[in-house]
């Protein structure tokens, strides 16, 4: 292996008979066993390290005189390279630059790329001087947890930049503490208060804050930052003082953004940072924020199947974010880049990326939070981190080109077939134009991109890219995970598609009846198996481990498929749904398959009204009618207040019995309430209509502009 310097008259100098060596000073020594680290690493040797400065040598230095702490400086003559940062971690990217430039590449947290097998040369004559252009650049993907990644890409740490962080108030103040006993230091909300958020305008609140700050601030001298942020949730204080702030300078926020003013006020040599985010997400009015007062404007209902720099339906954000550039010369972004309802699930928003961090960098954007997957191996996650972090030091690259490099160095033989499967998704979304939510989950996109006809065009491109790596065991692994996706996705559909076509059920030879298709459940359990194996622990943001998701789909196997013997009456929805929730219509409650616990699939949702559904009896007896119902408290979904059958006779309706549930209790569990109409007599009446009353939200779930929604699977008629 030889190193060497080329000129452009492409003279070479051979650093192997010119002896290159390593130079550093005490304060470049751990940069210099880093740059050793990665030569043995990625090339098995090492450079020999010297003390005294001389020709043939990679120089580092530290330069805090005319370099600031995120740039680096590079430049080589014919004897030497050298390689400068105003901190430690731009020395780190400027050494990485160098390392990308003769060949050597980190493409994942895991893996290298070497591009030259024989020779690693660096131009001599040459000069670079190069700083992100984001002054913070976090990245929440599992590349953030490996430090060399984060070293290499010079990627900021939340761990190390912050005394606190996050949502606070229930750190800074913990209801735990002061709720019981001073409950007036908290959010008179609804007209209760409430331990969700805090009363700004009570002056002991603020002690308390500033008590807390001063204590973390004493513990953590070096951070940069210290979150004081709402709780996640959109509670807020409407006491008559907090409301009078909250009329001046924004409804729900006014008050909010005046107490955070007000307690950077009284730190002017710290950064305090807070996340606009639900009903603080936009800007207070005439009320210019402080120069230590640092914001991380976080617009989570976006449409990410389109930049939202183009996109016609983010125009709102574009305004509130034109106006917070006003308000504050301290503005971060949180972008939120994956599926958080299902990690292992498609998710094309890939292609937005560039325009979106380019539009923020003229926008005056300083900082980017950039949230993944967290430490779990997503769909094409390698990738997706691979042109952040190179997006977030510069946002003119050419990403076609990024990408297709990244193709041939990660999927080898395979990159065409891969390419040809990430643009084909893509494409199909966009043609689409759905909208595309980072709640989305394969069934929501059944009849746009993921629909069967597009995933049976995936199977065969990624059939194709098995069958050429079949004999490349590292790169054959990285298809079996897209094959895995796939996967994923066809078994969420099918608890959707039911006893239909590419359902979990098919029919029983010579029987009425319905069982769970041959193999699937083993094509289950490999799925569970190889997510273990990549140490996997959910398959959403606080969602299923993969031996909880397999558990589940044992049981939805037992309780889902309804016997024969229930009547396949047809059902008229006289009170349409929820758009967002009216899964298969009225089909899907007579199809004879039970829902479970995701809402997202086979439940039929009705939003804050009642709902009347007609039962055609067709002259047929019912003696028993079963309506199963669910409760989600987490995402305002409860059991109605009562169920009311009627008969139709004469064209009249007819009262003939009613059912009521129980009071509310609050809790976290997902359940599944059944109610039974028995001993029914029909035979008087054409037809049955079933009315169910919806109920108003209770206390501890009652926030702006949210409502209680109902949800039912299945109207089971013998």
């Amino acid at each position: 292996m030889t190193l060497s310097i080329n000129s452009q008259n492409i003279s070479i100098y051979e650093f192997n008979e010119f002896q290159l060596t390593l130079f550093h000073t005490k304060s470049t020594e751990q940069h210099s066993n880093e740059l050793n680290h990665y030569f043995s690493e990625v090339l098995g040797n090492t450079i020999k390290v010297s003390c005294v400065e001389k020709n043939n040598q990679i120089l580092l230095s530290i330069n805090t005189k005319t370099l600031n702490e995120i740039t680096f400086e590079i430049y080589s003559d014919s004897n030497n390279i050298r390689i400068s940062g105003g901190s430690g971690k731009a020395l780190q990217r400027g050494i990485a630059f160098f390392l990308e430039t003769i060949g050597i590449i980190k493409i994942t947290e895991k893996d290298w790329f070497l591009k030259k097998d024989k020779q690693l040369s660096f131009p001599s004559h040459f000069y670079k001087k190069s700083e992100p252009d984001f002054v913070y650049r976090y990245l929440y993907y599992p590349g953030n947890f490996n430090k060399d990644f984060r070293s290499w890409y010079q990627l900021d740490g939340i761990d190390q930049d912050f005394g606190i962080w996050g949502h606070s108030y229930h750190k800074l103040m913990p209801p735990s503490i002061y709720f019981k006993k001073q409950p007036e230091l908290f959010a008179l909300f609804e007209g209760e208060r409430n331990s969700g958020s805090i009363c700004y305008t009570n002056g002991r609140t603020q002690e308390i804050f500033k008590a807390e700050l001063k204590k973390i601030i004493k513990k953590n001298p070096h951070a940069k930052f210290f979150s004081v942020s709402q709780n996640d949730d959109e509670v807020y204080c409407q006491c008559n003082r907090c409301e009078k702030l909250n009329k001046k300078h924004g409804e729900d926020r006014g008050s909010h953004y005046v107490f955070l003013n007000d307690l950077a006020k009284e730190f002017p040599n710290h950064n305090l940072i807070s996340l606009a985010y639900l009903h603080t997400s936009q800007p207070p009015k005439d009320l210019h924020l402080v120069h230590n007062l640092y914001i991380i404007y976080c617009p989570i209902n976006l449409n990410r199947g389109i930049s939202f720099a183009e996109d016609p339906r983010s125009s709102d954000m574009r305004a509130t974010l034109k106006n917070w550039t006003e308000a504050t010369e301290n503005l971060f972004f949180w972008d939120y880049t994956v599926q958080f309802t299902d990690y292992f699930s498609a998710f094309p928003n890939i292609h937005t990326f560039q325009k979106n961090y380019d539009y923020l960098k003229k926008e005056g954007i300083k900082g980017l939070f950039i949230q993944g997957s967290a430490d779990i191996p997503s769909h094409f996650y390698e990738l997706r981190q691979f042109l952040l972090v190179n997006l977030l030091q510069n946002t003119e690259i050419n990403v076609d080109e990024k990408t297709l490099d990244f193709m041939e160095m990660f999927y080898g033989n395979a990159a065409k077939y891969v390419s040809e499967y990430l643009n084909l998704f893509t494409k199909n979304q966009i043609d689409s134009n759905s909208y595309l939510s980072i709640y989305d989950n394969p069934v929501k996109q059944i009849e746009t991109f993921l629909s069967p006809e597009h995933m049976s065009d995936y199977n065969q491109i990624i059939l194709g890219a098995e069958e050429i790596v079949r004999k490349d065991s590292k790169v054959y692994s990285r298809i079996r995970d897209l094959r895995l996706s796939l996967e994923y996705t066809y078994f969420q559909q099918s608890k959707f598609f039911g006893k239909d076509q590419h359902g979990m059920f098919i029919k029983k030879t010579n029987d009425d009846d319905y069982e769970i298709r041959q193999n699937l459940t083993k094509r289950v359990e490999d799925f569970t198996k190889h997510l273990n194996g990549k140490g996997v622990y959910e398959i959403s943001e606080m969602g299923l481990s993969p031996d909880e998701y397999y558990q589940r789909w044992l049981e939805i196997i037992n309780y889902a498929n309804i016997t024969s013997e229930a009547k396949k009456l047809k059902i008229n929805l006289l009170t349409q749904p929820s758009e967002d929730f009216k899964g298969k219509g009225a089909y899907g409650l007579v199809d004879g398959v039970r829902a479970y616990k995701d809402y997202n699939i086979n439940w039929v949702g009705w939003y804050g009204n009642d709902a009347e559904i007609e039962i055609e009896l067709e002259g047929q007896q019912v003696n028993q009618i079963k309506i199963n119902f669910l409760e989600n408290q987490r995402h305002w979904i409860f059991p109605p207040v009562s169920i009311n059958l009627f008969g139709i006779k004469d064209g009249q309706k007819v009262k003939m019995k009613t059912c009521h549930f129980p009071e509310l209790i609050e809790n976290e569990n997902i359940k599944i309430i059944s109610k039974t109409f028995n001993n029914l007599d029909t035979n008087n009446y054409s037809n049955l209509i079933l009315v169910i009353n919806n109920r108003n939200l209770p206390i501890w779930r009652k926030r702006k502009n949210k409502k209680a929604m109902f949800m039912l699977d299945e109207i089971e008629i013998y």
